[in-house]
C-alpha cells in the first residue's frame, strides 16, 4: 500500500469511524444480546463453621459475628 498524505489519512480515518457508527443498528442481527435467565444468587462469605461472615456496610466490607 502506498503512503498516505495527512488529509487522506484523516479522510480514511473519519470514514472508518462513520462506518462503525452506521453499522451499530445492524450489529444486533449478527451478535445476539445475552440475557441472564437463571435469576440472582446471594453468596455469603463466611468462615468454615459459619461463626463469622462478611457484610457490606456503606462502601466497605466488614466482618461480623453471626451469633452461632
Amino acid at each position: 500500500m502506498k503512503n498516505l498524505t495527512t488529509p487522506q489519512a484523516i479522510l480514511y480515518g473519519l470514514g472508518l469511524i462513520a462506518l462503525a457508527i452506521a453499522s451499530v443498528p445492524y450489529s444486533s442481527k449478527i451478535v445476539k444480546p445475552a440475557y441472564a435467565n437463571n435469576g440472582v444468587h446471594k453468596i455469603a462469605l463466611c468462615k468454615q463453621r459459619g461463626e463469622k461472615c462478611a457484610a457490606m456496610k456503606g462502601d466497605s466490607l466488614r466482618i461480623f459475628n453471626t451469633g452461632r
